[in-house]
């Protein structure tokens, strides 16, 4: 049984809380198949104490479920036009259903071939990025990953949203965990924006502008306006590529992706995944990243990609409570 922590959490271990999030997904009408993928990405987030995309997150799916931007019983269609290029209809159900559709063939074909491509189409949107790359990594592969999203964030100065957040993750393989970086293409998520607002705070100069396209720091205006990217023109530069390599499948582009929680149309976005051999030029590669990451830390005080994996999950209460509800 889950212990309580104090009174504002819940303490969870990862095979307690995985069992939460599976009942709550079958609940909201997911597939065993489904409920599985999605869980075990949900408690990966968690372990790694990325809350936003972890179990409350799950919430966002649970809606899209019960209100039929998911498709619950979806069967992931995987097709193969050339040796290198790995394809995914999600069938308007999860990028994570999608993605284990198509793993095992996937990394068999980089460990063949020494590099593939995976485009995944017609998803909802994909969650924490590091989840996809840093399964790979596991398995010795470099991955490369990104995503668009329904259209929430301004391009090259658009006075409206032109484009989504377009997050990218990267992992290499390391002998005490990957190493994996995951951030969005805007200057914040779109969730601490949200966040902000359900708080009433306000938020920082340089996240967001206003319906009119003047920066703001009002969360509530920022909602109805768009978010900013990240360095500006780079960013945008960024955002861009990442949605087009992400729609090459057939995905949404972001301005014609319906949004992710509300309606009942799946914003049917798209993901895209490069995975190469970590050996693939040179055997020694990785024990040279290794060496050469210990070096950052040391001279630096750097630790790059280091990442946290917490084995019991403090979950909010009131968390807890709405996913014992569904």
């Amino acid at each position: 049984m889950p212990e309580t922590s104090d009174s504002s959490t819940v303490s969870l271990t990862i095979a307690e809380l995985r069992d939460l999030c599976i009942a709550a997904i079958t609940a909201a009408g997911g597939s065993p198949a489904l409920a599985q993928s999605l869980a075990d990405a949900t408690v990966a987030a968690e372990r790694r104490g990325k809350t936003q995309v972890g179990t409350a997150h799950l919430v966002d799916y649970l809606d899209g479920l019960e209100a039929g931007r998911i498709n619950g019983q979806a069967h992931p269609r995987v097709t193969n036009r050339l040796p290198a290029a790995h394809h995914v209809d999600a069938d308007r159900g999860t990028a994570q259903l999608a993605f284990d559709a198509a793993f095992d063939d996937f990394v068999s074909s980089v460990a063949t071939l020494g590099i593939s491509v995976l485009s995944i189409a017609n998803a909802f949107t994909a969650g924490e990025l590091g989840y996809f790359t840093t399964r790979l990594a596991e398995r010795g592969l470099l991955a490369f990953a990104g995503a668009n999203s329904p259209a929430l964030m301004s391009l090259f100065g658009s006075p409206g949203s032109a484009t989504g957040t377009n997050p990218f993750s990267f992992a290499v393989p390391h002998a005490d965990g990957p190493r994996m970086f995951d951030q969005a293409t805007s200057a914040t998520a779109w969730v601490n924006i949200r966040d902000a607002a359900d708080r009433a705070e306000t938020i920082p100069e340089g996240w967001a502008q206003d319906p009119n396209g003047a920066a703001t720091v009002d969360a509530e205006a920022a909602l109805a306006g768009s978010l900013l990217p990240f360095g500006g023109v780079k960013g945008s530069n960024v955002a861009l590529m990442v949605e087009l390599l992400a729609v090459h499948g057939g995905g949404r582009f972001s301005v014609d992706a319906p949004a992710f929680d509300t309606g009942g149309d799946s914003p049917g976005t798209g993901l895209f995944i490069i995975a190469i051999a970590a050996d693939a030029f040179d055997p020694a590669y990785s024990t040279r990243v290794a060496d050469h990451f210990e070096r950052l830390h040391t001279r630096f005080g750097i630790d790059f990609g280091r990442k946290r994996r917490v084995e019991v999950i403090e979950l909010p209460r009131e968390l807890h409570s709405a996913l014992l509800r569904r």
